[in-house]
């Protein structure tokens, strides 16, 4: 097995390794860059805040897609960033740290600069060629086991040997998981692993750090840049700083990690009307029953499309842009949606509890066309979602192949 040494460093400086688990999907999240602390803009009266080029958020809606959240994490995205008084943080930021910190690996773990790589997982960049080029890097640096590698950027021995290695979706340390973990899912157990534990703890941390970045404004740095910095080195760090470390200093990977993460919250959102490209997932939730899935449950002893699993009134919203063909009561599909697409294609979406679009709409990537139900013949609450080359049963495809043509994986 090859190894490939990792140009991006963990917390305080460690190599993340990745053990890949799952292909990353996408989906986005929302809000208005002023996040109850002021407008959040990069940079200060100093010369070495982390950059101002931050991009306009113009959306409202979870975004789906090679540049967003997994959809499976997306609920717990934004619940983390809800349990946080006084909307004092949002689930951009969220979701821009996950990617930065794992890119959403729930098995991601970091290397102490000195420690050898294991078989347990291959030693990767956990940051696709797309981050590493908006980062300014091309991926061809030395890899951190060779020759001409640095770990710690010219940090003191001191420092090097006191980096933690972190774990999981958001990077905890064992002795910040064991201050800092919650049992998210009341399954009994705080697991560093478990996203759904893992997510709400990073949530409750960047919440308490913003309120402490509140009572510093003589600090260099926003609010944010210093909840930052003070998720990825410690508070205690910070404050010995005076704020966000400067760009040339020993910890000038933390002021990477800061920038990257303030330049990419923002993409994290869907553009008002639809998703970048205008396509999306139908729900925010996992999928279930697999497209062709065989059972007497349904006619044809084949199921005609992919289910998601979804409570009841869960907002249902057009894939693409299109024509609304159907919509109203369906048979054994209950109340249903179906949409004619630009390219000719049909998507379905069945079981519906309420029904919003009529008729002859023109929808875009993201209209609400209603809410997820359980009518027709359905054993409990959940999306059906079909793709077809016509508006009627018998004539469906395969939904995950052409989802991922739209950029969008399940």
């Amino acid at each position: 097995m090859i190894l490939i040494a990792t140009v991006e460093w963990g917390r305080a400086g460690s190599v993340k390794i990745a053990r890949w688990l799952v292909p990353v999907i996408a989906v986005g999240v929302v809000t208005p860059l002023s996040i109850g602390i002021g407008t959040l803009l990069l940079g200060s009266d100093d010369s070495e805040a982390a950059g101002g080029d931050v991009p306009a958020s113009v959306g409202t809606e979870l975004k789906a897609g090679d540049v967003g959240v997994p959809v499976m994490y997306a609920k717990l995205i934004r619940d983390a960033a809800d349990d946080c008084d006084d909307k004092l943080l949002t689930a951009p930021v969220l979701a821009a740290q996950l990617k930065r910190e794992s890119n959403f690996n729930a098995r991601a773990r970091s290397l102490a600069a000195d420690e050898p790589a294991d078989d347990g997982g291959s030693l990767t960049d956990p940051r696709s060629a797309e981050q590493r080029a908006e980062d300014g890097l091309s991926g061809d640096e030395p890899a951190s086991g060779s020759e001409d590698a640095s770990p710690g950027g010219g940090l003191p021995d001191v420092a090097q040997a006191e980096r933690p290695v972190t774990r999981g979706i958001a990077q905890f340390s064992d002795a910040d998981w064991a201050a800092e973990g919650v049992d998210g899912n009341n399954d009994g157990v705080k697991d560093v692993l478990d996203p759904a534990d893992a997510i709400p703890a990073q949530g409750r941390k960047m919440c308490a750090l913003l309120r402490t970045a509140k009572e510093r404004p003589g600090y260099r740095g926003t609010p944010l840049e210093l909840a930052l910095a003070g998720y990825r080195l410690g508070w205690r760090t910070v404050e010995e700083y005076g704020g966000l470390p400067r760009a040339s200093g020993a910890d000038g990977e933390t002021y990477d990690y800061v920038k990257a993460v303030m330049k990419s919250y923002p993409k994290m959102v869907v553009p008002v009307g639809g998703v970048s490209g205008g396509w999306t997932l139908p729900v925010d939730g996992p999928a279930g029953t697999p497209y062709h899935q065989r059972g007497s449950s349904w006619s044809t002893g084949l199921h005609t499309g992919v289910d998601f699993v979804v409570p009841t009134g869960t907002p249902v919203k057009a894939i693409g842009p299109g024509e609304v063909v159907t919509a109203g009561p369906g048979g054994d599909y209950g109340d249903q949606v179906v949409i004619r697409h630009e390219d000719g294609t049909f998507s379905q979406y069945a079981h519906l509890s309420e029904v919003k679009a009529v008729v002859g709409q023109s929808v875009q990537g993201g209209t609400l066309i209603g809410w997820s139900g359980e009518t027709g013949n359905a054993s409990g609450p959940h999306l059906h979602f079909e793709v077809r080359t016509g508006p009627a049963f018998g004539s469906d495809l395969s939904p995950v192949p052409y989802l991922r043509a739209k950029g969008l994986i399940l």
